[in-house]
């Protein structure tokens, strides 16, 4: 059964080469393809004029000759398969029509046919397997042998073709391994840029629910002391429907923090310890200048506007995404002066990161490929707010985020 699926495979492919296959080459560049054409058209035209200019036959014998060595050729271009198909014509007509060409130079084949040939074996070889090549060289070698009178020659020809027939599939196969080496970097890449995202959103999520948390709980310590609070010496008592909505809202609100903190214990990664850390605010972006400052890297500040009316949720993520530009400016650009702006108005809160062409400049930091900027990119779109990341026209680098707010001071969704 396993020989007979494999002679009928061998089959198939022997009809598909034969009879019924077409092949494209795979050229990826347009200049590269260009270039293969007018190479091509180029071999067509001189086989032509080599069958035209060397041996004597009747006019009619001779155009039949020019055209069986120049169509080949042409008809490579798209197919060579094709043009082989076309080619193994000419191996069987040309000696019949040109009868006195052994004479010439041993061959029963013009010189013109042998170039067509020699063209059309290598694209061949270029654009098919090794199965397929195979069936080819042995349909080639069976056109051929009727004509050849020496063993020699038969001999020269075999190696003559089979060289083609390899060095067009040699260059084949490097190009597929290009391909697949290109591929698997592309795949890597973006396998190395999804884990990025992800590890910045887990980032955020931690953050975000460390801020939530807070929330909640203030939320449930002031619906349990809203019973007392409201009611009291010299108050009147409360209804039993409210002291039980209270409760409720208090139960809750307590509910929420034991589920925010069981999936913060998913999340988190480091010790205890970072569970309780306080989450920073825009306060940490004029900690964030000093540290610059204290590495040697000439730094502005200009802070504007009441920072403590902007959201923790939204402070948050401004202070980090002004943590990696920072972190980005000094690593990317030592020694270039930096100038951090930080203005917050009633509907939005404004941060402009710059920093000019370093002595060392990285083409990763300033061309926007690194991780950093995937971190920033994702906050920003958490927040719908506008980031701008790009290389200035000096070499240096510009980040400018603008967060929106509604009136209530809040992120808009």
């Amino acid at each position: 059964m396993v020989e007979a699926r494999r002679l009928r495979a061998w089959w198939d492919v022997l009809l598909h080469v034969a009879f019924t296959g077409t092949d494209t080459p795979s050229i990826r560049s347009v200049g590269l393809r260009r270039l293969r054409t007018v190479a091509i058209v180029g071999g067509g035209l001189w086989a032509g004029f080599l069958t035209f200019a060397i041996g004597s036959a009747p006019p009619a014998a001779k155009t039949f000759n020019v055209l069986i060595s120049v169509i080949p050729c042409l008809l490579a271009i798209r197919s060579p398969l094709w043009g082989w198909r076309a080619l193994l014509v000419g191996i069987v007509l040309t000696p019949p029509t040109l009868p006195r060409m052994v004479q010439f130079w041993s061959w029963p084949w013009s010189p013109g046919l042998a170039l067509a040939a020699a063209v059309v074996f290598y694209l061949v070889g270029a654009s098919n397997d090794q199965r397929e090549l195979a069936c080819a060289a042995l349909i080639s070698f069976a056109a051929m042998a009727p004509f050849l009178r020496d063993w020699r020659d038969t001999a020269l020809l075999v190696v003559l073709g089979g060289m083609l027939f390899f060095l067009g599939n040699t260059v084949r196969q490097r190009r597929l391994a290009e391909e697949a080496r290109a591929a698997d970097q592309d795949r890597r890449i973006a396998e190395e840029r999804r884990a990025a995202v992800l590890e910045e959103r887990a980032v955020i999520a931690r953050e975000l629910h460390d801020v939530v948390a807070h929330h909640m709980s203030v939320l449930a310590l002031r619906a349990d002391s809203a019973r007392f609070r409201f009611a009291g010496p010299g108050k009147a008592d409360l209804d039993e429907g409210v002291l039980r909505e209270f409760a409720d809202l208090a139960g809750t609100a307590r509910e929420g923090m034991t589920e925010l903190r069981r999936l913060l214990g998913v999340l988190r990664s480091g010790d205890g310890d970072a569970l309780v850390a306080p989450q920073p605010g825009l306060a940490m972006v004029s900690e964030l200048v000093d540290r610059v400052r204290a590495a040697g890297t000439p730094c502005e500040l200009d802070v504007r506007g009441d920072l403590d009316v902007v959201p923790a949720g939204v402070a948050l993520s401004v202070c980090r995404i002004a943590q990696e530009a920072l972190s980005n400016a000094i690593r990317h650009a030592p020694g270039a002066p930096v100038s951090v702006e930080l203005v917050a108005h009633p509907r939005s809160v404004r941060l402009v990161i710059e920093n000019g062409p370093g002595e060392r400049p990285t083409r990763t930091g300033q061309t926007g490929a690194g991780h950093g900027l995937l971190g920033m990119r994702e906050r920003a779109a958490m927040l719908a707010a506008d980031l701008d990341a790009r290389v200035k026209p000096d070499g240096g680098f510009r980040v400018a985020l603008t967060v929106p707010l509604d009136d209530g001071g809040r992120s808009e969704p």
